[in-house]
């Protein structure tokens, strides 16, 4: 019984899907059916083609489809110059023309490499078209540019009527999409307080040993996620535009948020239950309510105020003895919980303004998004030679062969590698392509030889093939099937060949099959046997960009400098850590991000607390060693113990330091400098006991503490 119900829940796609599933499966058939109405309308040579640009262009969100859209025919276009300009170069010689072909399918699959999203997008379309377009133009070269006019044509009718349909159909979806994720981080945000509040004895149970800090990652997730999502609201929502800039900003200050909520539950770990966490409760009733509804603007950011304004009653009470009497744990712990109780009523009054929609609005488009960052060129350069290795395989076979049911293997080939060279997991992308085109070749097979025989027009067509379309609509909407979702949409609709009064015989349909299994074999072998991805040699190039990131970052904006650092934590392939890093490899560098964030707000709060001369010679030497500590990668875990132990001392510095200045401003500035300071040990220390089996005892933190 219990296996009937585990087989039944991952079938709940299909079974039971969620109406925002169901309208997208939805806004897939109308797209589809009404493409294709189109394509034979206007008597296009190949409307199976608008079939295939609508599955491949197809999202969930329409923001992101109509962006992506734009990207399709840009790089359509440039993939059919291309095209014209090699077959004009090497008609003559099909090896000439496949090695030009390589080489710009190679040089496109190291450009999409460096970017991201949408830009990334245009750079493989430019890579496989290509293909797509010189290929089939090789037998005829005289038909080049008619194909290529035609391929373009069809792909832009795809891209406007995918476009529309999903506007129309779903107005404003990603726009509500991201007001609920924002919402959802709110509330996220809320719980964390909860984390915060208690001790570790308390949290034993529900810390998996193996993965610390588990709300923090997820939160992290959260708040990447939503930024993401907003860069494509105004393309489905256009008044949208009018609050971008501020829902912009809101976003890199909920980031800044996690940023200081982690650097504070670090170090209250360390010090476990000895800490007054008297100061953090003052704000559960403010987290509670922003916890239940975010929407809830007055109410909560009134309750924040009045928490700032309890704790700081509290930090000036008792005079400048109780003032000299708090340890330096008690000024971290008062600091930060100012500092978040200040942070979270401004954002839950952008939030309350971007709700109500009034004021703060601004139609200049905000300036480019920090997510599109390059990734390491070692990186990119492995990736071209693997999808390089790919095509050649198929290339050799298709030049000496040349025959014309090869031509669909180079076409999916490149797609393949073009699409799957950039992933972490290559061989697992064009698995889950095999998988997808072979369900969709039993289906195609049942479709185009025992239905479609007996359909005498346009709408039994539909009939026809619809099913299929819309249970690979469901497919593309659960994250677990997107790829089969989508492959199997593609696959269906070049093995169904859907065309003004023609239809695949058996011999082509199985040609076509044999031809896409085989792209998928050669694919498969060539990332088995090219520069294969080694997960663990994955794992350690990514950590090394975390610790560049640390070391080159204090001269970089915040708001980049925390985007780059926990976007590259988010990509991590922790399943490889095993046994070269005890704990886990994200904690490692979630250290990493929390030293680099808390030493650049030791830089700038030091130079505006005017400390003495001395101070700052050894707030520049400190913040310099520990530059110099991660240039390399890896310190060894007694220099990072050294390290933090001057991070303390240096903490302890500047508090005394801060607690003589006479102005209150100056002093706030100071003592905020010195928990910076503090939380960069705390960080150390967390980032040491990753690298290994520490012995707790080495940890300092405070002022005489020890971590037992």
């Amino acid at each position: 019984m219990q296996r009937i119900m585990v087989r039944m829940s991952r079938l709940a796609w299909l079974f039971a899907p969620s109406a925002e599933n169901v309208s997208f499966a939805i806004r897939c058939c109308v797209s589809v059916g009404l493409s294709l109405w189109l394509a034979f309308y206007l008597e296009l040579d190949n409307a199976y083609w608008v079939f295939i640009n609508v599955a491949i262009l197809i999202q969930p969100l329409p923001g992101f489809l109509v962006v992506r859209g734009f990207a399709r025919l840009a790089g359509t276009f440039v993939a059919a110059c291309v095209a014209i300009l090699l077959i004009a170069l090497f008609a003559q010689s099909y090896t000439l023309f496949s090695i030009a072909m390589i080489g710009w399918v190679a040089a496109m699959v190291f450009c999409a490499s460096l970017f991201r999203n949408n830009l990334s997008y245009g750079f493989v379309l430019a890579g496989y078209v290509t293909v797509i377009v010189g290929v089939r133009a090789m037998s005829d070269p005289a038909t080049v540019f008619s194909v290529a006019v035609a391929r373009a044509a069809e792909t832009a009718l795809a891209a406007v009527v995918a476009a529309f349909v999903s506007v129309v159909l779903a107005p404003s979806v990603t726009a509500r999409k991201y007001f609920q994720a924002r919402v959802d981080a709110f509330k996220a945000i809320g719980r964390q307080f909860r984390v915060l509040n208690r001790s570790p004895e308390e949290l034993a149970e529900e810390v998996d040993p193996n993965t610390p800090h588990p709300q923090l990652h997820a939160l992290v997730e959260k708040t990447l996620t939503l930024e993401q999502t907003r860069q494509y609201a105004r393309f489905d929502a256009p008044g949208f535009a009018e609050y971008d800039r501020l829902a912009r900003r809101l976003d890199y200050e909920l980031l800044s948020i996690v940023s200081a909520m982690a650097s504070l539950q670090v170090y209250l770990g360390k010090l476990g239950s000895r800490v007054d966490r008297g100061p953090l409760k003052a704000l559960d009733h403010a987290a509670k309510l922003l916890e239940a509804d975010p929407g809830n603007a007055r109410e909560i950011k009134r309750a924040f105020g009045d928490a700032y304004n309890d704790v700081l009653a509290q930090a000036r009470g008792g005079g400048e003895a109780q003032r000299r009497r708090r340890s330096l744990v008690d000024w971290v712990v008062i600091s930060r919980v100012l500092d978040l109780a200040n942070r979270l009523r401004a954002a839950v009054i952008k939030h309350g303004l971007l709700i109500s929609e009034r004021g703060a609005g601004s139609r200049n488009p905000s300036r480019r998004n920090e997510f599109s960052t390059a990734v390491p060129l070692r990186e990119s350069v492995k990736v071209t030679i693997r999808a390089a290795a790919a095509m050649s395989a198929g290339a050799l076979i298709w030049a000496t062969h040349r025959e014309p049911a090869l031509s669909g293997t180079m076409v999916l080939l490149s797609v393949l590698t073009t699409l799957f060279a950039l992933s972490d997991n290559p061989s697992k992308g064009a698995r889950g392509f095999g998988i997808g085109g072979l369900c969709a070749g039993v289906s195609a097979f049942v479709v185009n030889f025992l239905i479609l025989p007996h359909a005498t027009d346009f709408a039994m067509m539909l009939l026809a093939i619809m099913p299929f379309v819309f249970v690979a609509g469901l497919a593309m909407a659960t994250p677990s099937l997107a790829l089969i979702g989508r492959v199997g949409l593609v696959i269906f609709a070049l093995l169904v060949h859907p065309a003004n009064g023609s239809r695949q015989d058996f011999v082509s349909f199985f040609e076509t099959f044999l031809g896409a299994e085989l792209a998928v074999i050669l694919a498969l072998v060539a990332f088995a046997l090219v520069l294969p991805v080694d997960p663990r040699a994955l794992l350690r190039d990514r950590l090394s960009g975390i610790f560049g990131e640390l070391a080159d970052g204090f001269t970089e904006p915040r708001e980049r400098f925390e985007t780059r650092v926990y976007d590259r934590l988010i990509k991590l392939p922790v399943a490889a850590d095993r046994g070269e890093f005890h704990i886990s490899a994200r904690q490692a560098a979630f250290a990493a991000v929390n030293m680099g964030v808390e030493a650049r707000s030791l830089r700038v709060l030091a130079d505006r607390a005017e400390f003495c001369n001395d101070t700052r010679v050894a707030i520049h030497d400190m913040l310099a060693g520990l530059e110099a500590l991660f240039k390399r990668g890896y310190p060894s875990v007694d220099r990072v113990f050294e390290m933090q132990g001057r991070a303390n001392r240096l903490a302890r510095q500047l508090l005394d330091e801060a607690l003589t200045f006479s102005r209150r401003r100056r002093m706030r500035l100071a003592v905020r400098a010195s928990v910076s300071a503090e939380l960069v040990a705390a960080a150390l220390a967390d980032y040491a006991q990753a690298r290994e089996n520490t012995d707790e005892r080495r940890i300092r933190l405070g002022e005489t503490d020890r971590v037992t």
